[in-house]
């Protein structure tokens, strides 16, 4: 749950910026792509569970599951950005995913205790 109420919050921020500086089409651009990496990042802890491993030195394969969403999370906004620049224009888009996703990093490297 903590996740959750980190990722949408940080979309609603990046979308509530993106629309004072490029207006509707910048804050739907950054709410998306908040909400892409708020979904990416569920879903690789998801995954991660589901391994019944932590996170460690020992264990990167466990660690690349999650940069392979990351990863996926920017290629598909490469893939959006390209499609439909009106839609989603890049700066909004990529400050709405990266602005999600680094906090997102953060929590995740914080200890649950």
């Amino acid at each position: 749950m903590r996740r959750l109420a980190v990722g949408l919050g940080a979309s609603l921020v990046w979308a509530s910026l993106a629309a004072g500086i490029w207006g509707r089409q910048g804050a739907f651009a950054a709410l998306t792509f908040g909400l892409v990496a708020t979904g990416l990042q569920l879903l690789a802890a998801r995954l991660i569970r589901r391994t019944g491993h932590e996170a460690s030195v020992d264990r990167l394969a466990v660690y690349g599951i999650g940069m392979l969403l990351r990863i996926t999370g920017v290629v598909i906004l490469g893939v959006a950005v390209t499609q439909d620049r009106n839609l989603f224009p890049p700066l909004p888009a990529a400050l709405g995913y990266l602005g999600t996703v680094l906090p997102l990093l953060y929590l995740e490297t914080r200890p649950t205790s």
